[in-house]
């Protein structure tokens, strides 16, 4: 049984992905070339948590990238690159999302800073 994804016409964004190879020390992360990934939702908005040690920031957005629509598809990786609305983002967290009954993978929920 496959689920309902959104149409290509509700994933009105898109981004350039620069997938995260190694760090170092001299200058930093090091990626590869960029690759642009379309039809893709993200959702701007920043969420913090709150503790004893005062506010602390989560993410300042969510990207989800549904298989079968967004395109092209990879497998993201934390640490990489992200780079939206003329801003770079550091892709902080990976979820992924399956098919209810299969191991196909339904979408990806990029948490970025």
């Amino acid at each position: 049984m496959v689920m309902p994804k959104p149409p290509k016409s509700f994933c009105i964004d898109s981004f350039d992905y620069y997938e995260f190879v190694s760090d170092d020390w001299s200058t930093g992360p090091i990626y590869k070339e960029p690759v642009e990934i379309e039809h893709c939702r993200i959702d701007r908005g920043a969420e913090y948590s709150q503790s004893s040690s005062g506010k602390q920031l989560l993410y300042n957005a969510v990207v989800f990238c549904f298989g079968g629509v967004t395109d092209p598809m990879p497998e993201f990786k934390t640490q990489s690159k992200i780079r939206f609305d003329g801003q770079d983002h550091i892709l902080t967290k990976v979820i992924t999302n399956y098919e209810a009954y299969d191991n196909v993978i339904y979408s990806y929920e990029l948490e970025v800073v």
